[in-house]
């Protein structure tokens, strides 16, 4: 009697440790997923804070009206002026592209944690 409910007990262990790789993998996907349209999400929120951006575009006419009273010549101001922009322009392309990039989401999200959780071979 005690052997049959061992086998019982095998098979039946066996099959939960197949029931159980297969939610993992599931919940794997399903959070991939939603990682994926979070990320989706954050891109459109990008777009608005874009054109926030363009409302906030007074910041960079402050410095025409300030370059325009230095006792400087035009070139050296066109000079300064270009240099400013091409520093703003870097800066803020950098950090947005180095945010919305799909390894800063996925190292965010901690998705390596839950694919090392997955059972091998799937």
């Amino acid at each position: 009697m005690k052997f049959i409910l061992r086998m019982i007990s095998a098979l039946v262990g066996r099959w939960m440790d197949r029931v159980l790789d297969s939610l993992k993998t599931e919940a794997a996907a399903v959070y991939v997923a939603g990682v994926r349209k979070a990320r989706q999400a954050f891109l459109v929120l990008l777009g608005l804070a874009l054109v926030l951006l363009l409302a906030l575009s007074g910041f960079v006419l402050i410095h025409v009206a300030l370059f325009a009273w230095l006792p400087w010549g035009l070139p050296a101001k066109a000079l300064a002026l270009l240099v400013l922009g091409v520093i703003y322009l870097g800066s803020g392309l950098t950090v947005v592209l180095g945010l919305s990039s799909d390894q800063a989401w996925m190292r965010f999200a901690k998705v390596d944690r839950i694919l090392a959780n997955l059972p091998p071979g799937r």
